[in-house]
């Protein structure tokens, strides 16, 4: 089991994104992700829309490609606010970032990410990363 972030799969499906050097390691195996990843996604397709870097009509097809990977979805391992602020404290990250972080430890598995700061605080954790 891999716990991947929106950075990641998003390099797996964008037309002009390097793939991941992991990558054939990575999609074989069962990937998971917190329930932030959608709108993540969803939010860095708009970006790339607003910048000119996508088109609307190319969002189905790359959500459709990040579809094939089967990415299950997992509730937050907490529903309080002081919770994800406490994760986000003790690893020097954004809430968002620590819910990938804490689902990794919780499931004791790797994390494919190539979010640098998300990256070296897994490396703290002890996490195998996938870059």
């Amino acid at each position: 089991m891999i716990v991947i972030d929106s950075s990641y799969a998003l390099a797996l499906v964008m037309p002009d994104e390097r793939r991941p050097a992991s990558m054939a390691a990575t999609v074989k195996g069962r990937l998971v992700a917190p329930s932030v990843w959608p709108l993540e996604v969803a939010n860095a397709l708009r970006n790339g829309v607003r910048r000119g870097r996508l088109r609307d009509n190319q969002v189905p097809a790359l959500c459709a490609d990040l579809g094939e990977f089967a990415i299950e979805i997992v509730a937050p391992t907490h529903v309080l606010a002081l919770r994800h602020f406490e994760a986000a404290a003790a690893h020097d990250l954004t809430p968002y970032d620590a819910s990938y972080l804490e689902l990794a430890l919780l499931r004791r598995c790797a994390l494919a990410t190539l979010d640098q700061d998300l990256a070296r605080a897994a490396e703290r954790a002890g996490l195998a990363v996938h870059l």
